[in-house]
């Protein structure tokens, strides 16, 4: 009897688990945005005022392809693994964000919200930095 009302206390916590988790990931507002988002040009070694060796940048060029206003958010990262970030609000229809690695690998994260989507947040510079710190420890 013991062991029946163990079992059941797991599986009622384990589907409570797998329902909340479900709900997070569909509140965070990400999933359908996120197709906007559309990249359609990089680019390799080409010169910017921000960076003095070109021949290692790495620039990256998004468009919003939706007729809803977006805010966005880029990352672009360096060879020593930090991220630079490039954020931009309230892009409308064909609008773009742009993002470059003065000494670029190649990889690129982004995240877009509805403008007006008050209940989600674009993740900060630390979150980003921080889930690619795990990420690279796996």
């Amino acid at each position: 009897m013991q062991k029946n009302r163990k079992f059941t206390f797991l599986l009622i916590s384990l589907l409570g688990f797998v329902i909340m988790m479900l709900t997070l990931k569909r509140s965070k507002g990400y999933d359908d945005v996120n197709k906007c988002l559309i990249k359609y040009k990089y680019e390799w070694g080409q010169p910017g005022s921000q960076c003095h060796e070109s021949s290692k940048t790495y620039t990256v060029y998004f468009r919003n392809e939706c007729y809803k206003k977006i805010d966005a958010k880029l990352a672009v990262q360096e060879t020593d693994k930090r991220w630079k970030t490039f954020t931009r609000l309230s892009l409308g229809y064909n609008d773009t964000i742009v993002g470059y690695a003065c000494n670029g690998t190649g990889k690129y994260l982004y995240w877009a919200i509805e403008s007006t989507d008050k209940s989600n947040e674009l993740p900060s510079d630390e979150e980003i930095q921080h889930f690619s710190e795990q990420s690279d420890k796996k």
